[in-house]
């Protein structure tokens, strides 16, 4: 069984799904397991092959409860092998262990790929007449974006967290909250996401401890800097409007929009007016950073 296995061929052949398939089609998928060397179960007779493994796998971060469980994952397995004319065993352990075959990497390569490819297709979009864009239901907020003189992507960058399963490996990588006392709760990990603006999809993602050494948030951007690009404009909230990272992206030709932080003088007597609304401040280099 090859690759081709893991898109269906009942997609309706109309604009929308064309356009759609731009950016998700079956290169992508092959390219990834080429980089990343997946490949596992290449005979004929394979049950799970790394496609299947894949969409199995994707599958279970899209259902809640039992549904999300390997065994569920297993039967949809074979359940697309029943609609193929085979039927095939239920065998859940042979899926985990071919699943601990397709590396971490893999999945986020993927989703900086069709992020990327996605940016390309809304350019398309823009392109494209009102009617047009109205078959391909292109959303408003695109457009919108679109129709601004950006030479870039728009970015959002932003912080979250997330709790874990309470297992021991979790607590020994993602410590507790420190303000809680020990054993009341839940293994808990800082998250950092760049979102395009245009398509609303996740470019980057950085993860790090709830706390410690490097794991604020502007250090998770920082670890992300480099998918950062000239021409890009990036969006945040104040937390992030720091001396450093205003700098690291003019070094890299990206504008960014910022609420100016809450500790620093938004009018301060030196500034010089460019024109309503506008101003020109001058911030002073602060102590050097050992990075």
């Amino acid at each position: 069984m090859t690759h081709r296995h893991f898109a269906s061929s009942a997609i309706p052949c109309c604009k929308i799904h064309r356009f759609r398939l731009e950016m998700i089609d079956q290169s992508v998928f092959d390219e990834a397991f080429e980089l990343f060397e997946v490949d596992f179960s290449c005979g004929e007779d394979a049950v799970y092959t790394p496609a299947l493994v894949l969409w199995a796998l994707l599958s279970q971060s899209l259902f809640k409860e039992e549904l999300r469980s390997c065994n569920a994952a297993v039967t949809r397995i074979a359940a697309w092998w029943v609609a193929q004319g085979r039927v095939v065993d239920n065998n859940s352990g042979a899926y985990c262990r071919a699943r601990q075959k397709v590396p971490d990497e893999l999945v986020a390569h993927l989703v900086r790929t069709i992020a990327g490819r996605a940016e390309q297709s809304s350019d398309l979009a823009e392109s494209l007449d009102d009617e047009q864009a109205e078959e391909m239901l292109t959303p408003r907020a695109i457009a919108e974006v679109k129709s601004k003189p950006v030479t870039g992507r728009v970015l959002m960058v932003d912080g979250f967290t997330v709790d874990a399963a309470d297992t021991p490996e979790n607590q020994q990588e993602y410590p507790q909250n420190p303000a809680q006392e020990e054993g009341l709760g839940f293994p808990i990990f800082r998250c950092v996401s760049l979102i395009s603006m245009a398509t609303g999809m996740l470019v980057d993602l950085a993860i790090t401890p709830y706390c410690g050494k490097e794991t604020r948030e502007t250090a998770l951007l920082r670890q992300m800097i480099d998918s950062l690009r000239p021409g890009d404009i990036l969006v945040a909230d104040s937390y992030y409007c720091t001396y450093w990272l205003l700098a690291m992206c003019k070094a890299r030709g990206v504008e960014v929009v910022m609420k100016n932080h809450h500790k620093r003088e938004g009018h301060p007597d030196d500034a010089v007016r460019i024109c309503r609304g506008q101003r020109k401040v001058v911030w002073s280099r602060p102590q050097h950073q050992s990075w």
